[in-house]
C-alpha cells in the first residue's frame, strides 16, 4: 500500500489460515482479498486479477467448487475483479450465476466499477498524444542503451561462491582454455523463462571467444559439450566423454557450465527426481540433473584446474562440488548478453559483487515436506528460520578482494519502545582490487512463549564500491519496524528486552558467523504495535 499499488493479482494457492479454515483457492478467497487486501490493508479501489486460468483453477483443479458457475460466484464474491484467461469463466458463466442468484448484481458492479477506474487512469480512453505509454513502439526496443543495462545486470547479479585457489580471475593470454557442459553454448537456455525473443543471445562460448578476440590473444580455445545431449543429459555419450577429457588434459584452465534449464524448472513444473542412466544413479531433487554431477567428477579427476559456472534459477545442492571443485561462480540465467558478462568476470574486467538472494541446502533432505508451508518448526524454512548450516547461507557472495569489518557501535545501550538507534560499522578493502561489498544487517528479537519469532531477520543492507586499502563508514538506522515481530494475531509488535545486531557480508548462519560482527542492546517498557509508534516507517523500502 505504501508503493500506492494500483492491481494485485492474487497466486493459484489455497490458503488454510485462521480467518480463512476453508481453505478457498486465492482468487475465492474472502478472507484475503476482502478482509486483509480491502478492510486491513485499505485496497477498497485495488483492481484483482486472477493469475492466467487462476478462476477456472478454483474448480477444475483445486475442485474447491463442483461448476464453472460456481467459480464464477465465489470469485467475483471474494471480489477478484478480472478473470485472465483462455477460460473465460466470467465471460461464459458469471450471468447464470447471477441468474442462479450466486452473486449480487450490486458486486459485479463494484467490479466494474474499480476495473473502468483504472482504466481511465492508464489513459485508455483518451487520445493517444495524452498518454505517454502510448508513444513506446519497436524503436524502443533492443536499444543500445537496453543493452548495455542487460549486460550490466547479469554482471552485477553474478555471485563467486568460492575461489579458493584463487585461479580466478583469468587472464585473456593463458595457454589454453576448455570450455565443457551442456549449457555452455545453448543461449536460449540463458533467458531462463518468461524471456522475450532477442534479435541475438550471446552464449558464454561467444562471450569468452569474443574476449579472447578483441584481445588479439593467442590462447587456444576449445568446446565440449562433454557427452550430454542437452542439458537434462539422462545419459552421457562415452566417446564425447573422453574427449572431453582429454581437452581437460591438456587445459591450463577449464571451465564448465552445468545447471538447469526453462524446460526443468520454472512456473506450473517443479524440478522432478532425474537419474542418470550411465551409472544408474538416482539425483537429488535439488541437485544437477541426469549425469552432469558424473561429467563433472571425471573432469575433476584429470587434475586441471576447474572453474565451475552454474546456470539456474533456484538454488543447487552442489555437496560434491564444493568440497572438490576450487572455483564455483553462479550466473543465474543471465539473459540475452549473459555471455559477455560472464566473460567479464571469468577475465576480471568486473569484480564479482553479487549476493546469495536464498539460503542454499546441501540436500532436500534439509528441508521438510513441500506440504508443510510452516515456517518456523525444524529445521526451518529460509535463512529466517533455518537451523541448520547450509552449503551457503543467504546474502553470501565473494569478491576477488578481502574485506574487514569493525566494531559495531552503537548509539544507544538502551531504548524506550518506538525510540530509534543507529548502528555504525567501517567496512575497510584489505585486497588490492576495487571492489563492491554489500554490508547487511540482521536483528535478533527477544524469545517469545506465545509465538515463535525468527531467529534473524535483515533489517538493512548497502552497497559500496570501495577502493584498493579504502574504507567507508557505514550507517544503519533501527526504528520500531527493525524491532517489530509478528504476533500471533498478525499485528506488528516490539517487545522489551535485549535484541542483537548483527552486521557483515551475509547472513550469520551456523558455519558461517566468521567476519561477522555484532552488538546487543536493550529495549524497555511495554510491548507496543507499531502504529502506535510515531513516524514509523510503512514498510521495509520506505523511508524513515
Amino acid at each position: 500500500m505504501a508503493g500506492r499499488v494500483g492491481q494485485i493479482m492474487p497466486a493459484y494457492s489455497a490458503l488454510y489460515t485462521t480467518g480463512s479454515n476453508d481453505g478457498a483457492p486465492d482468487c475465492a478467497n474472502k478472507f484475503l482479498l476482502k478482509d486483509v487486501l480491502r478492510k486491513e490493508f485499505g485496497g477498497e479501489n485495488i483492481s484483482v486479477c486472477s493469475d492466467n486460468g487462476g478462476v477456472a483453477m478454483v474448480y477444475d483443479t483445486h475442485h474447491f467448487v463442483k461448476t464453472p458457475e460456481e467459480a464464477a460466484a465465489v470469485s467475483m464474491n471474494a471480489t477478484t475483479d478480472l478473470d485472465l484467461g483462455h477460460d473465460a469463466i466470467y465471460s461464459k458463466y458469471l450471468g447464470q450465476a447471477l441468474k442462479d442468484n450466486m452473486v449480487a448484481l450490486d458486486t459485479i458492479k463494484q467490479s466494474v466499477w474499480r476495473n473502468f477506474y483504472w482504466r481511465m487512469r492508464l489513459g485508455d480512453f483518451d487520445p493517444a498524444s495524452m498518454v505517454q505509454y502510448q508513444g513506446i513502439d519497436k524503436t524502443h526496443l533492443n536499444t543500445p542503451a537496453n543493452q548495455v543495462l542487460n549486460e550490466d545486470i547479469a554482471r552485477q547479479s553474478i555471485v563467486l561462491l568460492k575461489n579458493a585457489q584463487k585461479i580466478l580471475p583469468m587472464t585473456v593470454f593463458e595457454h589454453r582454455i576448455t570450455l565443457i557442459g551442456p549449457n555452455a553454448n545453448s543461449s536460449k537456455t540463458q533467458l531462463g523463462n518468461y524471456a522475450g525473443i532477442p534479435d541475438q543471445a550471446i552464449s558464454i562460448y561467444n562471450g569468452i571467444l569474443y574476449a579472447l578476440t578483441k584481445a588479439e590473444s593467442h590462447t587456444e580455445f576449445g568446446y565440449s559439450t562433454g557427452g550430454c545431449k542437452d542439458t537434462a543429459c539422462t545419459a552421457l555419450n562415452h566417446t564425447l566423454l573422453e574427449e572431453a577429457t582429454f581437452a581437460a588434459s591438456q587445459a591450463q584452465t577449464v571451465v564448465m557450465v552445468l545447471g538447469m534449464s526453462g524446460h526443468q524448472e520454472g512456473e506450473g513444473h517443479d524440478r522432478g527426481d532425474t537419474s542418470c542412466s550411465t551409472t544408474g544413479r538416482k539425483n537429488d531433487v535439488l541437485g544437477l540433473p541426469g549425469c552432469q554431477l558424473e561429467l563433472l567428477q571425471a573432469v575433476v579427476k584429470v587434475g586441471r584446474p576447474v572453474v565451475l559456472v552454474l546456470m539456474n534459477g533456484g538454488p543447487l545442492s552442489i555437496p560434491w562440488a564444493v568440497k572438490n571443485v576450487d572455483t564455483i561462480v553462479e550466473v543465474w540465467y543471465p539473459g540475452a548478453r549473459g555471455g559477455l558478462a560472464v566473460s567479464d568476470v571469468l577475465f576480471g574486467h568486473f569484480n564479482p559483487g553479487g549476493r546469495m538472494p536464498v539460503t542454499t541446502v546441501s540436500s532436500s533432505e534439509d528441508l521438510r515436506d513441500s506440504s508443510d508451508y510452516r515456517m518456523a518448526p525444524s529445521p526451518g524454512r529460509t535463512y529466517k528460520y533455518f537451523s541448520g548450516k547450509p552449503l551457503f547461507p543467504f546474502g553470501y557472495g565473494l569478491s576477488y578482494t578481502t574485506f574487514n569489518y569493525s566494531t559495531v557501535t552503537l548509539s544507544a545501550q538502551s531504548v524506550k519502545v518506538c525510540d530509534r538507534l543507529t548502528a555504525s560499522v567501517t567496512v575497510t578493502n584489505t585486497g588490492k582490487k576495487a571492489g563492491g561489498e554489500v554490508t547487511q544487517m540482521y536483528i535478533t528479537t527477544p524469545s517469545q512463549s506465545a509465538y515463535t519469532v525468527p531467529l534473524m531477520s535483515m533489517q538493512g543492507f548497502n552497497r559500496a564500491n570501495i577502493p584498493a586499502n579504502g574504507e567507508v563508514k557505514v550507517d544503519f538506522a533501527i526504528d520500531a519496524l527493525s524491532m517489530s515481530v509478528v504476533n500471533s494475531k498478525g499485528v506488528d509488535v516490539v517487545n522489551p528486552g535485549s535484541y542483537t545486531v548483527y552486521i557483515g557480508g551475509h547472513a550469520p548462519m551456523q558455519g558461517f558467523t566468521d567476519g561477522i560482527m555484532k552488538a546487543e542492546f536493550t529495549v524497555t517498557g511495554e510491548m507496543t504495535t507499531t502504529s502506535e509508534c510515531p513516524s514509523v516507517r510503512k514498510c521495509f523500502a520506505c523511508s524513515g
